[in-house]
């Protein structure tokens, strides 16, 4: 129900008059009762001084979002509309350190309401082609579900060790300047937010051939399972496709 339109009602109640009708509410009635005309002005006052902003009145900076969008995949979370919601109004449900120790945390606790975030978030979310639906649309490569069949490692103890010591010779040249969102992951994952080289990716589509453990993949190239999983299925995608041309051809 429009907020204006409860308050009429509210205030109709209030006056001793039926919000429907316009007659007089008989004087035995509940609602001539002192407490509760009290308690209906206050809640006509409340809603008049907190009233929702408007979706296009709703002012988050665009990198904050992103950051925060970036900070969920990293913790292998989908950031859907109402977990941004909750990251930004600072709900108890998160229970994660990495997530409510950010300084992004609760920062619109007492500025906005979770209806007015929830309608902002949704419409962000569709704009930018980040909602579930539209990855799938536009990514294709996440229908790939290669990482959610049944974990296999056929890599013996000294190919790990080898695929360790490959990694680790990549070096990391994101170094400076980092965003504190960054240097956390940092903390469990030393190459998090590190733009992939075509020699990593080389080295995960050779790895995923014998595979598709993530939690090893994550341990041998230092980032998140999320990452990994998502570079891995572009590069089942790209494989599948280029064999695709070459038998139609």
């Amino acid at each position: 129900m429009d907020i204006n339109r409860t308050i009429e009602i509210l205030e109709a109640l209030v006056s001793g008059c039926s919000p429907t009708t316009g007659e007089m509410i008989d004087n035995e009635s509940v609602l001539n009762e002192r407490d509760v005309i009290r308690a209906l002005q206050i809640a006509i006052d409340y809603l008049k001084t907190n009233q929702p902003q408007p979706v296009s009145e709703i002012e988050i900076d665009d990198l904050e979002i992103k950051n925060v969008i970036d900070l969920f995949k990293e913790k292998e979370q989908n950031p859907t509309s109402n977990k941004l919601v909750g990251f930004f109004l600072g709900t108890r449900k998160f229970k994660n350190e990495t997530l409510v120790s950010n300084q992004l945390y609760g920062k619109y606790r007492n500025l906005y309401q979770k209806g007015q975030l929830l309608d902002f978030f949704t419409q962000y979310l569709s704009d930018n082609n980040l909602t579930n639906r539209n990855n799938r649309k536009n990514n294709p490569y996440k229908e790939i579900d290669f990482f959610q069949k049944e974990t296999f490692n056929k890599l013996t103890e000294k190919a790990v060790n080898q695929l360790k010591e490959k990694v680790d010779q990549l070096g990391i040249q994101k170094t400076e300047n980092l965003s504190e969102y960054v240097q956390i992951a940092r903390i469990n994952h030393p190459r998090a937010y590190e733009s992939w080289t075509d020699m990593e990716k080389e080295l995960l589509n050779k790895a995923i051939k014998y595979t598709n453990d993530l939690d090893l993949l994550s341990e041998c190239f230092q980032r998140g399972k999320g990452s990994i999983e998502s570079n891995g299925q572009r590069l089942i995608y790209e494989s599948q496709n280029l064999k695709d041309d070459g038998n139609q051809n």
